[in-house]
């Protein structure tokens, strides 16, 4: 635990399982949470829902609701998480959906979500805050805006339309996670859509299609996301050679490393690492003997 106050703790939580390609058993949360991914990534099913949950993700967990995990890919996963008290959920939920803050058993109806440029920033402010001991009115108050904002990914009015399920758009969900697994598992060196679309069994038109609309951004600006934000976890992790870095992720080259980490940051990756790195409250980042 990293701090706690205002009926939320923050919790920095990381997890070395092995590889699983079937969900394990049942467990019961213990805590209201919301869960943003640093690095790595598993699929968390809940009911009838599966979800690959990487770093472009914001995920609400309900106290005793039961869930089943696995890690499909090596690495396991780091997340935060914010485990928060009945009263602040029902309340943050109020904010965006009156209707759905009614039971205190389970204040979050909803899932998962996209997480917002905003809300990935004041994930890392608040760890940033944390780790110089900065006031706590400042650690507070970034606290109370990441909870609100991370709720918002998926209370939005907007956002929360596309989760209408049904036997068409649940086959489009579940084409979309395996899409999103495939990605991650090369994201050094990415499959183009054409193969993404072989392996999948349907028309890259329609997966592309189906992505988009299913997701809320296209392939491509997924893809561009999530490597920015695996980026930006190794650069707070002391990465050094930039160029190492570009080529580890899939970039062509520094330049292209450079120009895409900004449109998603707006900051170089060598101001960004400036700025957040070796941060005690983060785990490195893994090498192979932790793989």
């Amino acid at each position: 635990m990293l701090v706690e106050s205002l009926g939320i703790s923050v919790v920095d939580f990381r997890c070395h399982a092995h590889v699983a390609a079937a969900d394990g058993v049942e467990e019961l949360n213990p805590t209201h949470s919301i869960v943003l991914v640093r690095r790595g990534l598993f699929r968390r099913t809940r009911q009838r829902e599966t979800v690959i949950a990487d770093a472009n993700h914001v995920l609400l967990f309900n106290e005793a609701e039961p869930y089943r995990y696995a890690h499909p890919l090596p690495g396991g996963d780091a997340s935060t998480i914010l485990t928060v008290a009945t009263p602040r959920a029902l309340e943050l939920v109020r904010r965006y959906a009156p209707a759905d803050a009614e039971d205190p058993e389970t204040p979050f109806t909803q899932g998962h979500g996209l997480s917002s440029q905003r809300a990935v920033w004041l994930h890392w402010e608040l760890l940033h805050l944390i780790e110089r001991q900065a006031s706590r009115l400042a650690v507070e108050d970034a606290m109370a805006d990441l909870a609100s904002e991370a709720i918002g990914c998926i209370y939005r009015p907007g956002v929360r339309s596309r989760s209408v399920s049904g036997s068409a758009r649940r086959r489009r969900r579940d084409l979309v996670e395996a899409a999103k697994l495939l990605i991650s598992r090369r994201l050094e060196l990415l499959p183009s859509l054409t193969e993404l679309a072989r392996v999948l069994g349907c028309s890259p038109f329609h997966l592309s299609h189906a992505f988009h609309n299913t997701a809320g951004l296209s392939l491509r600006c997924y893809v561009g996301r999530l490597r920015a934000r695996v980026a930006a976890d190794r650069l707070a992790a002391g990465a050094r050679s930039l160029t190492e870095l570009a080529f580890d992720l899939g970039y062509a080259d520094h330049s292209h490393f450079t120009n895409s980490f900004r449109r998603v940051w707006g900051v170089s990756p060598s101001m960004f690492r400036s700025r957040y790195r070796a941060s005690t409250t983060l785990p490195s980042t893994p090498g192979p003997a932790d793989v």
